[in-house]
Formats: C-alpha cells, structure tokens, sequence
C-alpha cells in the first residue's frame, strides 16, 4: 500500500466515524419530526433537501462526468433499492414491529453486506472479518437486551420482523451495488446520483400523504428537523458512506455500522438520562472491539 492510499483509508475512516455520528444522533431529531408529520412526506422532504445539497456540492468542487450508457441500468437499479425500497421497507417494518426486533434485525446488515460482497466479486471473507462482525452483532444484542427493550418475535409483530429483516438485506444489496459503480464515478457524483433517483421516487410514494396534510399546521420546528435531518443523516452520510466504500470496500465499511446503537446508547445516556446497565457496557466494549477487528 502507498503512503497516499493509506492517507485516503485514514481519511475514509474519519468519514466513517461522523457518518456514526450523525446517524446516531439523527434518531431524536427524526423522532421528534414524525412525531408531527407523516413518514413518507418526513422522507420525502428530507430526500429532496439532500439532493438540492449533494447537487450543489457537486457542481461547485467538480465537473460532470459523461454516464456511461450501459452504466444507467446499474445506477438507477442501486438508487431505488438503497433510496426508495430500503427507506420504505424500514420506515413500515419499523412501525409493524417493536424498535427492540427492528435494531436487532437491522443490526444484521453488515452480514449480509460480507456474504453479497462474496458472491457478487468472488472474493474469499477471511476469517478476522467473519470474527469481527460476529463479535460486532453479539455486542449490539447485548446493548439492546440489556435496555430491557421488548423482544417478542412471532405473532403480530412477525410481518415487521420480516419487512425489517428485507430492510437489512436491502441495505448489504446496495452498498455493494456500489462498488463497480465507483470505479468510474466520484463517491460525490455517485451519491448525488442515487439521491437524485432516491429524492424522485419518495416523492412519488408521499403525493398521497401530503394531498391530505394540513400544511398550515406544521410548524417552523418540523422543517427545522426536516431540513437538518435530510443535509446530515441523507446527504452528507450518504456521499461519505459512498467514499467509505470506495477507498475501504463494502465488508470494511459496513463493519462501522454496528456502532451507531453504541453511540445511540451513550447520547440517550447523556441527553435523555436513560439508566445503564453493566451489560449494556460490556456490550459497546465488545462491539467497538469487532469493528476493529472487522476493518483490519
């Protein structure tokens, strides 16, 4: 490895870590949004604020390059599944299950990223990263059980379970869509580009929640939330996620993942004086311990 790439690894993994960050601490601020508004107008708003700010980050640091013809196809196939099936696939999983199967199952997204990573690339999942995602998941289990968070599997919530479980598999599909992508396009043009098609279909998906909103009642807060919501945790997030991918590839990138419920778990502590288990400490030692092994 050359010294420059490993300056853009060091560089990808700093990006990673805000991507943790903002993540982590989006989940009060879109709590609190659709808490007042509904789901899909939330996404649809929040998708249309990333792409009007990927768009202008775009075009103001660097030129537009050609899309290839045949490219077209893999590029929109990637944008809907990780913009609009993903997002809607959460969003009503989410409100079918309890938040305790939805962390859990979509906890299990860097696993599915590994093995779709395995077969679409034919590449070999060494041992050290089979070991670091499965130290990674026993510690995001050990946080949310020992919250003392509802875990009930079967029965009403099954249909959830499922949906949040697609959700899971949707996200590893996607970001190893990306890669072949990225050999080509920037991760800034790739990012803007699947927003973009993100942006479009959500829309669509919200037209008839929005038909029936009485808009006069939203207030200057919900934007508020909205707009910081769609620059950070959409837009920002998605265009480093996409550098992560680039410069670490999808198994080491998705690794980072696993620690935004650590994160989570501290800012709830810190901000909502939530109790803490011994657990829940053990926990976040174990997973910060299997993202480093991961992303060796």
């Amino acid at each position: 490895m050359t010294e420059l790439e490993r300056i853009r690894q060091q560089r990808a993994q700093i990006l990673l870590l805000f991507v943790v960050f903002i993540w982590a601490t989006n989940f009060p601020i879109a709590k609190f949004a659709i808490s007042h508004l509904d789901v899909f107008v939330f996404n649809g708003i929040r998708f249309v604020v990333a792409f009007i700010v990927l768009a202008a980050m775009f075009f103001s640091t660097s030129v537009w390059t050609p899309v290839q013809k045949s490219d077209w196809k893999s590029i929109l196939r990637a944008g809907f599944i990780a913009n609009v099936l993903y997002q809607c696939a959460f969003i009503i999983g989410l409100s079918l299950t309890t938040a305790g199967n939805a962390a859990i199952l979509m906890a299990t997204s860097p696993l599915w990223t590994i093995l779709f990573h395995a077969r679409l690339h034919k590449e070999k999942i060494q041992e050290m990263m089979w070991l670091g995602m499965g130290l990674s998941l026993a510690g995001v289990i050990m946080i949310i059980a020992g919250s003392g968070k509802k875990l009930q599997f079967g029965g009403l919530e099954i249909i959830g379970d499922l949906v949040c479980l697609a959700a899971a598999i949707l996200w590893g599909f996607s970001t190893n869509l990306q890669k072949p992508l990225l050999v080509r396009y920037s991760s800034l043009h790739l990012a803007t580009m699947m927003i973009g098609i993100g942006a479009v279909g959500l829309v669509l998906a919200a037209i008839p929640s929005a038909v029936v909103t009485d808009w006069k009642s939203v207030s200057w807060t919900i934007w508020v939330a909205s707009v910081v919501s769609g620059i950070l945790s959409i837009g920002l997030a998605n265009a480093f996620w996409s550098y992560g991918v680039q410069r670490l590839g999808p198994g080491r990138t998705s690794s980072f993942s696993n620690l935004v419920p650590v994160l989570a778990f501290v800012v709830s502590y810190i901000v909502l004086d939530e109790q803490v288990f011994f657990i829940q400490v053990i926990g976040s030692a174990i997973t910060i311990a299997g993202v480093w092994i991961a992303r060796r």
